[in-house]
């Protein structure tokens, strides 16, 4: 199911790539309230497309947030792929490096070097580029985190908060996180079975 939900979201990604839509002008008015000076800066990076997908995940994340959920998630939502600006892909290169990466599998992929390994560390390129130019943390701790369940907590999003974000970008519902035990403050181990 998680396959078939990850594969409908690419397929989605690829074909609004192929002629996105321009920003409207209401969105961006919208986008300029909800960013903090420095994110819209960064959003001013993003291409055509990019910023088409943006629009979308941003608006079906505004959509499930509670009500009175902090508008920091919906920019969290709106950046959280800024990363990719780095690599300088197009469409086709783009679909070529997630080709890669899924071959490749995520251990070995993010060592790749060049352009396609650039594309494949995204989430912490991305984070970088936001905590560089003063974005709020929790803006680049979603971009940094955004594909790892198991380390949303750790960066301080809150657990229905990185599904309702996770589930805007269209990827599967994150399983369980596993236990933790209780030997400190930083303690991260899981806990062993039974």
């Amino acid at each position: 199911m998680a396959r078939a939900v990850r594969i409908r979201h690419l397929t989605g990604r690829f074909l609004g790539s192929i002629a996105p839509p321009r920003t409207r002008p209401d969105d961006e008015e919208r986008i300029r309230a909800i960013l903090s000076p420095a994110e819209y800066a960064v959003w001013g990076t993003l291409g055509r497309a990019d910023r088409a997908e943006a629009v979308a995940v941003g608006r079906r994340a505004a959509a499930s947030l509670a009500p009175g959920s902090a508008s920091v998630w919906v920019a969290a939502a709106l950046l959280h792929d800024v990363g990719k600006v780095e690599a300088r892909l197009g469409t086709g290169g783009r679909v070529v490096a997630t080709l890669v990466g899924a071959a490749a599998g995520p251990g070995r992929a993010v060592r790749l070097g060049g352009r396609i390994g650039c594309y494949l560390r995204h989430a912490e390129i991305g984070a970088e580029r936001l905590t560089e130019a003063g974005a709020r943390p929790e803006t680049a701790a979603w971009a940094r985190v955004h594909h790892r369940p198991d380390l949303w907590a750790e960066a301080g999003v809150p657990d229905e908060i990185g599904r309702v974000l996770a589930r805007a970008d269209g990827e599967s519902e994150p399983g369980p996180r596993p236990r933790v035990s209780g030997g400190g403050a930083g303690d991260r181990r899981p806990v062993p079975p039974g």
